[in-house]
């Protein structure tokens, strides 16, 4: 009975509950967003919210799973860890069905995943391992860039090849701001954004439909009936809500004029229906979710569990602040969901996975 009542203490509750109002939040605007064009599609309005509900489900199973994983054992696989992961991309090419002109998915009974939304996590916690047992040799670049940097280049190369230009700049981002936070030498990282700048001009100019986005990015008036429609119906979805919006449902630009509503676009459907208020108040719950994951950083002992943490912090905050900057026309179309709102069983259940990771640094590795 005591040990019961110790591990609820030892819960972060605040988490949990921003968590789950993000979830409830999710749940009724992809409802909204989603509703009348899965009644179109396939004859249940319900059909998107339905199979929601099911990832839903499977996270907080998975989530309770790895609240209650033992780390530093899992630490002494870090190495397997990292090659599953790197299979697993590879395999997509290999194994999974092309869509959109993009091989980035496996599909298994009428469902469908995408890898790199675990890779990501795999990665963060290889390299947070792999800093802690180099953390004497931070000024040898050999020991401690090289070989972070070559899993890096070969990741970049299994998205490019997908092909996944987005995620192949996120996992960069990522590898410089958590070695950054970790002490590595800023002329480094500088040898390292100097490696891989060639390739990503490389890609740039290779890969057209990277070309469109940043078009329709830069002159979406010009590209109005191609490339910019979507960002356009975003702006009109956005700047139609006003102050307090036009009302839960009330959305127009979900009628079939704002392409992927239910998915990357959710945050303008939530916009037009609560308005100003109602976006800001949902950007206020984020704000203060990764506030506590920040509240746990700074609690925590030891080097592999602060930098897991910075790198788990940077991964959820680089989704919300890219997802928010596509919408907001900050930022070229990117395809990367907001996380917990926007539809999709890869992104969601990976989130709650982090959600788990997180919670079980700020139980089992508190000062």
């Amino acid at each position: 009975m005591c040990q019961g009542v110790r591990i609820v203490q030892k819960v972060n509750w605040r988490i949990i509950f921003l968590t789950a109002a993000l979830v409830l939040i999710g749940l009724l605007f992809l409802y909204s967003a989603s509703g009348i064009y899965a009644q179109f599609k396939y004859g249940d309005g319900f059909f998107f919210i339905k199979r929601q509900l099911l990832f839903v489900v499977i996270g907080v199973i998975l989530a309770a799973g790895v609240y209650r994983l033992n780390l530093e054992k899992l630490r002494t696989r870090s190495r397997t860890v990292i090659v599953v992961a790197l299979a697993s991309l590879l395999g997509v090419l290999i194994f999974g069905k092309e869509a959109g002109g993009a091989k980035r998915w496996y599909h298994f009974l009428g469902f469908s995943f995408q890898p790199i939304e675990f890779v990501k996590l795999a990665y963060i916690f290889y390299i947070a391992d792999f800093l802690d047992r180099k953390r004497f040799q931070m000024y040898r670049f050999k020991k401690i860039c090289l070989p972070v940097y070559l899993i890096l280049a070969v990741l970049v190369i299994l998205l490019l090849l997908q092909p996944d230009f987005g995620n192949s700049v996120f996992l960069i981002l990522l590898t410089i701001s958590v070695f950054y936070f970790g002490g590595v030498p800023v002329k480094f990282l500088m040898t390292a954004a100097g490696a891989v700048l060639p390739f990503l001009i490389l890609a740039f100019w290779k890969l057209e439909y990277i070309r469109r986005r940043i078009l329709g990015f830069l002159f979406p008036w010009r590209y109005s009936r191609d490339v910019g429609f979507q960002l356009i119906q975003s702006y009109i979805a956005i700047g139609s809500g006003r102050l307090l919006g036009k009302g839960l449902g009330m959305s127009r630009q979900k009628l079939f004029y704002l392409p992927q509503a239910h998915n990357d676009f959710i945050f303008s459907i939530v916009a037009e229906e609560l308005g100003f208020v109602g976006a800001v108040f949902l950007i206020y719950l984020y704000f203060f979710l990764i506030w506590n994951f920040i509240k746990v950083l700074e609690n925590l002992q030891g080097v592999f569990p602060r930098m897991f943490m910075t790198g788990l912090i940077f991964a959820f905050s680089y989704q919300v602040i890219i997802n928010l900057g596509v919408c907001l026309g900050f930022l070229p179309t990117k395809g990367l969901p907001l996380p917990f709102l926007s539809y999709g069983g890869s992104s969601l259940v990976s989130n709650f996975v982090l959600i788990g990771l997180v919670l079980n640094l700020s139980k089992n590795y508190h000062k």
